[in-house]
């Protein structure tokens, strides 16, 4: 979702961040009240596959890797990048909710 980036429905993204993760991550990706990057900025994940950790059910913490196809517009800039992208989503368990404490990019490629 953090990957996700475009003006409209910023606020509901916005929101939803703010459930599922900590109050540092939360405030690295959303560092403004108002979206940044301007009318014509749009970042859009397709294709996305999520692997999980082995997972018993008694663990605090469980890592996630995400794998997806990220489209970068930018029309004031002229910009249409495609990005195969690959990063690691680390959560922990608190109070019987699992919340997000670091997302680390693995890879980033340029996809002709």
């Amino acid at each position: 979702m953090s990957y996700y980036r475009e003006k409209d429905g910023f606020e509901d993204r916005k929101k939803i961040a703010k459930a599922i993760m900590d109050k540092e991550l939360y405030e690295q990706f959303y560092p403004s009240e108002k979206f940044v990057y301007g009318d014509s900025y749009t970042s859009t994940p397709n294709d996305l596959q999520l692997y999980v950790q082995q997972y018993d059910g008694g663990q605090e913490e469980v890592e996630v890797i995400a794998e997806f196809t990220n489209h970068l517009v930018i029309k004031d800039e002229n910009v249409d990048d495609q990005t195969h992208d690959i990063i690691k989503v680390s959560l922990r368990k608190e109070e019987n909710k699992w919340v997000v404490y670091s997302i680390e990019e693995l890879k980033t490629e340029m996809m002709k």
